[in-house]
């Protein structure tokens, strides 16, 4: 009954919101039913009905169907419907959030357009978590004082797994100098994946599965050498604790599928650094420039953001390694900013004494920020190649019930990258090595589709469909641009 109320420029919009809402119980149905579809068409017995990890990987009539339904869902989340939150590669989690410090807030056309908060329920999918419900709220300058609130949680009612953090950051101190940031979250999820390590063809189904639960926070202090350059320190503290938790019944032919603790004769990974959990508290700097020209809806300029990170007993950690991240985007408008393209180059090397690198801190492909055609942390090593190009274009604009200036947005994407961890360092540094496991040496591809919902200055949401050789049609419903 909203959209008859709205003003004449939606009325063609709401059409679309009630025209795709009888698709979206399609769509739920489509997935409950064949959320274990292969690549190549063929459904696991055991968990076409009632199975409970739901792999997004329909035939391509399906996808089409996902492709109608996730329209439907973007139009939803007008309607104070929003996706879960995540937000790019997760080694850089923190210097993503300065580099939205780092951009000045542009001049507004109108209330609507300059509003800098947006409180909303959330409804989002992931291959990983099924459907998810939850509240997310962000303010970009709570009660005038130019602190970024940010808080968030989440629940996937059909297999338990929760999430649950806060940010608070400050860019105004000592005269726009420093900034701080500081945040917190807990995570559990009671049956996480585990597909071998290395650049391997174990997909689509895991080779194990475990309990995962992990707590962390992280506090951040930036100075800002110059207007758009932030230079960074930053102390973490995580702790994971991982056990056997919830059983699947399948794994591709290990029936039932092996814990990752079990011991390798019972097709576990019992003798892997960091199978039981254990403290990682490295301290990090960085770098951070960033010279685009929006938060919510950036159509120009340059993402670099370059971290080092140790850590080792001194530091109360049970592990000891070091980790350095670069990653660089770059966005191109055309057409009066109605089209933008963009590209990034990310890259990670990390090393440490043989055993003291846990593999739940490796690097990792796949998922919503990575290879979007690969099921969330598909693809695990020391080091990491990821290339990504996008093309996104304006659908439409228009100010919602006053409330916010929203832009709509669809985007074509394609990528490529893999891991590096050989064979060797498979089986004698982290004793996980498996006869079916086999690797390879070439690149991994995936592309697809998505569309971009922007909140004036306060938030982004996004669907993306993901398509690969080994998954045809992962859908992601999330917070946050790529790159």
């Amino acid at each position: 009954m909203r959209c008859l109320a709205a003003a004449e420029e939606l009325s063609a919009y709401c059409g679309v919101i009630f025209t795709c809402g009888k698709t979206l119980w399609a769509f739920d149905v489509v997935i409950w039913f064949r959320s274990d579809w292969h690549s190549n068409g063929s459904v696991d017995p055991a968990m076409q009905l009632g199975g409970k990890r739901r792999r997004g990987a329909p035939d391509p009539a399906t996808t089409l169907s996902i492709l109608t339904a996730a329209i439907g869902i973007f139009s939803l989340v007008i309607t104070c419907l929003a996706a879960p939150a995540a937000r790019a590669i997760e080694e850089l989690v923190t210097e993503e959030d300065i580099s939205d410090l780092l951009i000045p807030q542009m001049e507004s056309h109108g209330k609507a357009e300059g509003r800098q908060w947006a409180v909303v329920p959330q409804l989002g999918y992931g291959p990983d978590t099924g459907p998810v419900v939850g509240v997310k709220f962000t303010h970009r300058n709570l009660l005038r004082t130019g602190i970024t609130l940010d808080v968030d949680a989440t629940y996937a009612a059909l297999n338990n797994q929760q999430s649950h953090g806060i940010k608070i950051m400050q860019p105004h101190l000592f005269g726009d100098r420093f900034l701080i940031t500081a945040y917190g979250k807990v995570r559990y999820d009671p049956e996480r994946e585990f597909f071998g390590l290395g650049n391997n063809d174990r997909g689509p189904d895991p080779a194990s599965t475990h309990a995962y639960q992990d707590m962390f926070g992280v506090l951040a202090l930036g100075w800002r050498l110059l207007p758009r350059v932030s230079l960074n320190f930053s102390v973490m503290f995580r702790e994971v604790d991982i056990r056997h938790g919830d059983q699947r019944d399948d794994c591709g032919g290990l029936v039932p599928c092996p814990f990752t603790q079990d011991p390798a004769s019972e097709g576990g990974f019992a003798g892997m650094p960091g199978v039981n959990g254990g403290k990682s508290n490295p301290l990090s700097l960085s770098l951070v420039w960033n010279d685009r020209d929006d938060i919510t809806h950036p159509t120009r300029g340059w993402l670099v953001l370059v971290k080092a990170s140790h850590t080792d007993k001194a530091l109360w950690s049970n592990f000891e390694f070091t980790r350095v991240v670069g990653d660089a985007g770059y966005l191109y408008p055309w057409f009066d900013k109605r089209l933008v393209t963009g590209a990034r180059l990310d890259g990670v090397w990390m090393d440490g004494p043989s055993g003291e690198l846990p593999f739940w801190e490796l690097t990792d492909l796949g998922g919503a920020d990575s290879l979007r055609g690969f099921f969330p942390r598909r693809f695990a090593g020391k080091k990491r190649l990821l290339i990504n190009l996008e093309a996104r274009g304006l659908l439409k604009e228009f100010d919602f019930f006053n409330l916010w200036h929203v832009k709509l947005d669809g985007v074509l994407f394609g990528e490529t990258g893999r891991v590096f961890l050989d064979s060797t360092e498979i089986n004698h540094e982290f004793h996980a090595a498996r006869p079916d496991i086999h690797y390879v040496s070439h690149l991994q591809y995936s592309y697809g589709g998505g569309l971009r919902i922007a909140l004036s200055s306060a938030l982004i949401a996004r669907i993306d469909v993901g398509f690969s050789e080994e998954e045809q049609g992962l859908v992601y419903l999330t917070f946050g641009e790529t790159f």
